[in-house]
């Protein structure tokens, strides 16, 4: 147990220090910085998921009524992003690290993988549009743009996206749950 938290303590040190870094070295309002900033915290949230493995089992997890049929969704435009996703290959890269093969199992990593996404898109973004409020009144709004346009593009929309999958996946989760135990409360 100690040697975890060691670990996790480790790994925010070495963000803050590579923030650090970026920060004495890129430009606060560079588009490098905004592009590296947001790796950076997603290549730390993911080390430090992997060390704390949460449950994530929030009720914010649960689809809300207006998301069950994603109508909101699609008009915000999350059928064109994730269409982007699949050309970029970067569902490719989903597939390999989470592959479905139509099982109750399967589905139901995806499912939590989908919420692993989600809360490390609301942590950096939250810390993102921070440091993009800092940029704003430090300098100006046109200086925080590329801060801003790469939260949105970074992790407000795959925030949507993983809302406007989950209850999908959710219905599908319990089709074959049905199937295998013969009952939904089982």
């Amino acid at each position: 147990m100690l040697l975890k938290w060691v670990k996790v303590l480790l790994i925010v040190c070495l963000a803050t220090l590579t923030i650090s870094l970026m920060l004495r070295y890129l430009d606060v309002t560079s588009v490098a910085f905004s592009i590296g900033v947001n790796f950076a915290l997603m290549f730390w949230f993911t080390l430090l998921e992997s060390q704390l493995k949460p449950t994530l089992n929030a009720s914010y997890f649960n689809a809300y009524p207006f998301e069950k049929q994603g109508k909101l969704y699609r008009m915000l435009g999350i059928e064109w992003y994730r269409a982007i996703l699949i050309k970029s290959g970067w569902e490719k890269i989903r597939q390999q690290q989470t592959p479905i093969k139509k099982s109750l199992a399967d589905f139901q990593a995806y499912e939590r993988a989908s919420r692993v996404a989600e809360v490390g898109h609301l942590v950096i973004g939250t810390i993102v549009f921070l440091l993009a409020g800092y940029v704003v009144l430090a300098y100006s709004a046109l200086d925080a743009l590329g801060l801003i346009v790469s939260n949105l593009f970074l992790n407000v929309y795959p925030i949507l996206l993983q809302r406007y999958t989950r209850p999908r996946l959710q219905r599908v989760i319990e089709k074959l749950r049905t199937v295998y135990t013969g009952s939904v409360y089982q």
